[in-house]
């Protein structure tokens, strides 16, 4: 869990510095960096629901990579595989 917390608070970092686009429920970069962050905090505190909720945030050609340049495939890539051991 300690893996999965840590690259999603990366994902976090990369797509805060991130604005505009759109993908799915998200309207823009920024609704989506906040959204998950709320998420991380939830999946801290023990909620295992969250992590189904994001599970199709980093699924291949979902909400991740539609807002993240190829260079950060990779991340999204090692988080959709973490979240399907968790799920």
């Amino acid at each position: 869990m300690k893996e999965l917390l840590t690259k999603l608070n990366e994902a976090y970092e990369i797509l805060s510095k991130l604005s505009g686009g759109h993908s799915g429920e998200f309207l823009s970069a920024e609704e989506f960096s906040e959204a998950l962050k709320n998420k991380i905090k939830e999946i801290e505190k023990g909620n295992k629901k969250a992590i189904k909720e994001i599970y199709y945030w980093f699924a291949p050609t979902c909400e991740w990579d539609d807002f993240v340049t190829e260079n950060n495939n990779e991340l999204g890539n090692t988080i959709f595989e973490l979240l399907e051991k968790y799920k």
